[in-house]
Order: structure tokens, then sequence, then C-alpha cells
């Protein structure tokens, strides 16, 4: 099947409002799921596309979370998923799932799947093992890490799909009935991402093509070396502006898609970027040096993305000194976490 809706759709064990707006049905049966965590201790597994699907993020304390998205870089809402209980399992952008708005929880006291399709223009629900089985063995296809799929099985060994009771399908169908919906509930608008995905790439294209004639004047041999300095400075102001849009558009995503964390070095990243920062520095008469101890551990972040913000925090402070100022960047231990702190000094004296 190429997506969730394809494959459980035509079950007769799942249920749509046809009098009711998909979006409408979907905030309801989000907002209900989210009431139903809070009442009771919750402990199983949740499978969504979205990390912020419940407003509240005390209802996912219990649960191991499987958080599918095509996107390759983006940014973890510290409030939305808990970071040691999330895996992240990356899609392609024409995966067809990556359209689907899907929220599957699977625990002892019940397991429901709620799915809206926007090609299809659907929302439909249920809480029977099989269309959830059928919703499961696609994710599942979708995982090609072989770590992860051995941790999918033991949890899903844990935490077995059962047939609910009549009384947990009947009382959760009277309260999606009942439920009064609330326009204020959180609705992902993808559509918002898109737009900011496109104004971005309608801003970087240009910016990149003049950067790419930049060096090639700067290549040529007859270029005039009086005016080599100007080519180097528009050079590097093309890459300082698609850096900052690159940023824009990774806050735009924060509801939309966590960042992939991993284990670095914050030495190699100063070290790698403390070149670039001087000559940049350079031209704005302002000094830039490093203060690194021996010895630093491993941090737990994101290399790209890190890099893209001290570019940026960089620039910014070298702009907004006047010449002949200069930096220290100084990294010290601090307990469990590591302090990166930046000191500008003047003439008049040194301020952190």
């Amino acid at each position: 099947m190429s997506s969730i809706y394809d494959a459980v759709c035509d079950s007769k064990f799942v249920e749509e409002l046809h009098q009711t707006d998909a979006k409408e049905f979907w905030a309801r049966a989000i907002a209900l799921l989210e009431q139903l965590c809070r009442s009771m201790p919750v402990q199983g597994l949740l499978f969504t596309h979205n990390p912020q699907i419940f407003a509240n993020s005390n209802s996912l304390g219990n649960l191991q979370i499987w958080f599918f998205t095509p996107s390759n870089a983006a940014l973890l809402a510290t409030k939305s998923l808990p970071i040691q209980n999330t895996q992240i399992v990356r899609l392609s952008q024409n995966n067809a799932i990556a359209n689907e708005w899907f929220c599957l929880i699977v625990t002892p006291p019940f397991s429901l799947l709620i799915l809206a399709s926007e090609q299809n223009h659907s929302c439909i629900y249920s809480l029977h093992p099989e269309p959830i089985q059928k919703a499961i063995a696609v994710l599942r296809g979708r995982i090609h890490n072989s770590a992860q799929l051995t941790l999918l099985a033991q949890q899903l060994e844990q935490f077995p799909i059962d047939m609910p009771t009549y009384q947990t399908i009947s009382k959760f169908s009277a309260l999606l009935l009942s439920q009064s919906f609330n326009q204020d509930l959180p609705i992902p608008e993808i559509r918002e991402v898109e737009l900011i995905r496109a104004i971005t790439h309608e801003v970087k294209t240009p910016l990149t093509t003049i950067r790419t004639l930049v060096h090639s004047l700067l290549r040529r041999k007859d270029t005039p070396s009086a005016i080599k300095p100007r080519l180097e400075q528009i050079a590097m102001e093309c890459s300082d502006q698609i850096d900052r849009f690159n940023l824009i558009f990774e806050a735009a995503q924060l509801a939309t898609a966590p960042v992939p964390l991993e284990q670095i070095q914050l030495k190699e990243i100063l070290l790698h970027s403390i070149e670039r920062w001087q000559e940049q520095s350079h031209q704005r008469q302002v000094a830039i040096d490093l203060d690194i101890p021996p010895g630093l551990p491993a941090i737990i972040s994101n290399s790209h993305l890190l890099q893209q913000v001290l570019n940026g925090l960089v620039d910014r402070l070298t702009r907004g000194l006047p010449a002949g100022s200069h930096i220290l960047i100084k990294v010290s231990v601090a307990g469990e976490h590591l302090k990166l702190q930046f000191q500008s000094q003047f003439e008049d004296g040194m301020i952190p």
C-alpha cells in the first residue's frame, strides 16, 4: 500500500463522521485522546507525524514515541517530545504518508488510530486491532534502520494490540460525538511552512548565483587586484544572507519536525569556523580569538544547525562592535554542560 489511508480505509472496523469537516474531526479526536491520556496512567507507543500532536507534553511522559518526518534538518521544540524516548524515522519528500496526519497510540487499556488524509479530504479512526496492525505494518515498511526495527519489534511484543472492551469503544465514541469543537485547538498549518520554504528558495537562488559569479571573477588572472577585496566582501555577504535564510526556514519548521541529534565535538566546530570568523571580523577591523581548554567532552547537538547559529551570532557581534574591538570566545565545563562565553573588549575595558 502506498499510504496508511490506502491500507485501512476499506476496513469495516474504521469509522468516519461524514457530517463533520475532516480538520474539525481531527482536532476533536486529538483533543479527546489527550484528555484520555491525562485521565489515566498511560504507557505504550505513539506513532505520529507531528512533534506537537498534544499541546500538553506531560501526557507523553511514559510513551515511546516514533516520529516520521520528511524533513532533513529541523528544530525540535524543547517542550514537545521527550528526546530520550523518541525515535526519528526519515521519509523521502515524495513518500505518500508525508501528506497524511496520523496519530496511532498503543497502550494496555486501549489502542487508537486517528488518520487524516488531505488527498481524500477525510478523517477516520479505529480502536480495532485489524486496521491498527495494518497501519503499523505500513509504518514499519518505512523504517530502514535495523536497530530501530529490532527496537520496534521488542516494544510491540511488550505492548500487544488487543481487542478493546465494549465499554472503551462506547465511551470514546460518545465523548467524540458530544465534544464541542474549539477553534483554538492547534491544527498544524503545513502550507505556511511550504510558503516560507518557497520564499527562502527564491531568495537563496539569486544569492547563490551571485556568489558563484563572484568566485569566478576572483579566480580570473585579469581581475584587477584593487577590486578583489570588494568582490570577497560581496561573496561573504551572500554567504551570510544565505545562512540567515536557512535559519529562518529551520525556525519555521519548529512545529513540524525535530532536529536529528548526534554526539559531536564542539572544539572541532570552533576550529573549523575560526578562520572564516577571523576573515569576516578583519574586514570590520575587529579581532577574534578562541580559548579552548584541553580534554573537552563531547556534546549532544546537531553540527549543521549549531554551525549556522554560531555563524549568525559572530556576525551579529562583529557588526555591532566599533573598529578596534577584540572578541574572545571562551569554552569551559559547567557540570554536565559546556559553557560558550563571548567577551568583547574595547579600549575602555572588557564587557562579557
